[in-house]
Formats: C-alpha cells, sequence, structure tokens
C-alpha cells in the first residue's frame, strides 16, 4: 500500500484548486455547458440555498416557469446537434476525432444523444405542450411531429438490428460497428449522423421561434401545467436517478471486494442504467443541478486520461479524499474510463477484471486493487452529489 500524499501530475492541494477548471457536461456544447464554463465556476455552487428548490420554483411567476422550461429544452437540443455530435464528427473523415465522442469508452453515445432528446419530449408532454396548444395548436403539433422524425433519426444511427429501437445491444453488436464513435469513421454513417443534426437543427429553430410566443400567453392557471412538470418529470426523475446512483455506488462496491466478469458486468450494465434517467434530465437542467454544481461534478467529460491514470499511481485511499479532486478525474466518465477501458475495443468484463487488479504505481501490489479503490470511491462520491440534487428539489 502507497504511503504518498502525491497525487501523480498534480498534487492534492492543486487538485483542489483545479476544481473550478472543469465543469459542463460538454467539452464545448452548444448552450454553453462546455469548455468548464458550465454550473459555476468553482464547482460546489452555492451551499444550502436552493433547499427546496421545488416550492420556490413554483412559486415563481408563470412567465418565468415557461422560459425556464423552454430554454431548458432548446439548450439540450442545441448542445446535442451543434456540440455532441458535431465536434468529433468533423469537416470529414480526415478531421473526425474519436477523442471528442461523449460516453467513448462504453460506446454509449448514441443512447446518450436519444435520452437527451427524450427528455424534450417527457418536458413536453408532461405539460408544456398543454399551454403550447392554447398558445398555437397547429405549430405545437408541428414541433411534436419534428421531434419524433428527430428521434427516429438518432436512432437510425446505430440500429443495427434495424427494428427501429436503439438498445445496447444495437451499440456493441459486432464489435460496436454501428456505434457513434465507429459512425463518424465511415461515409454511411456520417451520412445518418448529418441527417440527425439537420433535423434537430430544424427542431431548434421552430422551438425558438415559438418560445416568446408561449412565454408571453402563458396564464397563471396555466401553472397547474407547469406543477406537474416539476412533480411528474423533474422530481420524479431525479428520485429514479438518486435510486440508480445507490445501485451504482453498490455495484463499485461489489466488484471491490470480489472482481470477476459477472461483477464487473453488473457494474456496467449498472452504469448504462444510472446514465439513462441522468440523460433522460438533460432537458431541465437549471436550478440546483446548476447552482450546487452537480453538473460538472458528475458528468464533464472527456476525461483527462493520462492526468487519471498519473493520480491513480499517487493516490492512497487511506489518506486521500476524492470530493477535491478535478472534475474530470471523476463522475460518470471516469467511472466509464476504469470499467470499460479505452474505448478502442469494448474490453472482454473478465480482462477488465484482471486489468482493474493490476498494480498501477511502483508501490503497489496486486492485492492493493488501487483502481477497483478508486472505483469504490467515484461510487459514494458520485451518489453523495446526487443525493444532493434529489435533496435540494424536495
Amino acid at each position: 500500500m502507497k504511503k504518498t500524499m502525491t497525487l501523480g501530475l498534480v498534487s492534492i492541494a492543486a487538485s483542489a484548486m483545479l476544481v473550478g477548471c472543469g465543469g459542463g457536461s460538454s467539452n464545448n456544447g452548444g448552450n454553453g455547458t462546455g469548455n468548464g464554463n458550465g454550473g459555476n465556476a468553482n464547482g460546489n455552487g452555492n451551499g444550502g440555498a436552493t433547499q427546496g428548490y421545488k416550492a420556490q420554483f413554483k412559486a415563481r411567476s408563470i412567465g418565468d416557469q415557461v422560459e425556464e422550461l423552454m430554454g431548458g429544452i432548446i439548450g439540450i437540443v442545441d448542445e446535442v446537434g451543434h456540440g455532441k455530435m458535431a465536434d468529433p464528427l468533423g469537416e470529414d473523415i480526415a478531421h473526425a476525432d474519436t477523442t471528442k465522442v461523449e460516453s467513448q469508452f462504453s460506446w454509449n453515445s448514441t443512447m446518450d444523444f436519444y435520452n437527451n432528446i427524450l427528455s424534450v419530449k417527457h418536458v413536453c408532454e408532461g405539460g408544456l405542450e398543454k399551454i403550447a396548444k392554447k398558445v398555437d395548436a397547429a405549430k405545437e403539433e408541428d414541433i411534436d411531429d419534428t421531434l419524433k422524425d428527430a428521434l427516429s433519426l438518432i436512432v437510425a444511427i446505430s440500429d443495427f438490428d434495424g427494428d427501429g429501437k436503439l438498445t445496447t445491444s444495437d451499440l456493441i453488436a459486432n464489435n460496436g460497428e454501428m456505434a457513434f464513435r465507429n459512425q463518424i469513421l465511415n461515409a454511411e454513417g456520417r451520412a445518418k449522423i448529418q441527417a440527425a443534426m439537420d433535423k434537430l437543427a430544424e427542431l431548434q429553430t421552430k422551438l425558438e421561434t415559438f418560445q416568446p410566443m408561449i412565454t408571453s400567453d402563458a396564464t397563471e392557471a396555466d401553472k397547474a401545467e407547469t406543477a406537474e412538470v416539476v412533480d411528474n418529470v423533474i422530481v420524479k426523475g431525479y428520485n429514479n436517478l438518486g435510486t440508480e446512483a445507490g445501485k451504482l455506488e453498490t455495484a463499485l462496491t461489489a466488484l471491490k471486494v470480489n472482481p470477476t466478469a459477472q461483477t464487473v458486468q453488473a457494474a456496467r450494465d449498472q452504469w448504462r442504467a444510472t446514465r439513462k434517467y441522468w440523460e433522460a434530465g438533460e432537458g431541465h437542467i437549471f436550478g440546483p443541478v446548476d447552482t450546487l454544481g452537480v453538473d460538472p461534478k458528475v458528468d464533464s467529460w472527456p476525461v483527462d486520461k493520462t492526468q487519471l491514470d498519473g493520480a491513480l499511481a499517487g493516490w492512497d485511499p487511506e489518506f486521500s479524499n476524492i470530493d477535491g479532486f478535478p472534475v474530470t478525474m471523476k463522475g460518470f466518465h471516469a467511472i466509464e474510463y476504469l470499467l470499460f477501458g479505452d474505448g478502442t475495443t469494448l474490453e472482454d468484463p473478465a480482462d477488465a477484471a484482471t486489468r482493474l487488479q493490476q498494480p498501477v504505481g511502483d508501490e503497489d501490489t496486486a492485492e492493493d486493487k488501487i483502481r477497483l479503490q478508486y472505483l469504490e470511491a467515484l461510487g459514494k462520491t458520485f451518489a453523495k452529489d446526487i443525493k444532493s440534487l434529489t435533496d435540494a428539489w424536495k
């Protein structure tokens, strides 16, 4: 067991200072959540000021509520179409960059995109569309059709079996042939991605055009509809996320205690299950998820693999607390990197179990299981951060 307090490439003190250098849920997402600028600059938010945010939000004027909800769904459509998809695609195959792909290690990217846009559907069907229909039913129906088309085109990117549904089996079939990170490297795949991007751009334009009309025409009587969005979409979704985050923490602890192909696969499956609820909530990234800095703490990417690998070589779980580590060294994608490998292939679970037990630094032994101990610590911190979010919306 190492006794050094050095954190590989950066000291623990420097790591704490670097927390503010992370943030956002993408490397340069279109709605300003990328490049380390999403959330609060210090990555820690405003503390307990957002406790009871559900009541606070419901007390706001209907115009403010609708503007916030519309801004959220427009923001995620923009981020997926102009950031998450566009950045790794590049101008041609020669300029495609798999290092800019979100969830690149698990090949889960297309599922991320689908759930992101599904979050728009949830907010609309949860109550916002009822307000929109009263303003202009024809416009609302047109937007609904465009939204459905966008979801179908995203599915088509990675629909390996051609059944019109997107599953993990589609993403990993034939060594990830139709995973997004591989689709950006062939002409047919790029054409599918471009079609989805074009439809998302169309959806964004229609939403942006309709937003001021809905905001200005909404009345106090419409608060019943926005309350439904809060209770049945936002709060319910975050509670489900909290449940899955607890299961992920448990799965990572079980993996540390007994690293086998089975416990690796169980942790991977739980990572995907938890990821689903987070991505399906990105249509309402406002309130505590922003002010408490939860978004950058759990979903910053890309992971700095060099920094993380170097940190593991100098990390001692007996003395270190990862709460102060840079956001690029924890959260979904740090867990993903350790669980799934570097993404060039989808590592066999048995091989992953072996890799996770290998020494990292010069003073390590296999018994130290540093990667596994770090995964457990990541799981605990992740669950704690998600709990701060669910508690704040009570």
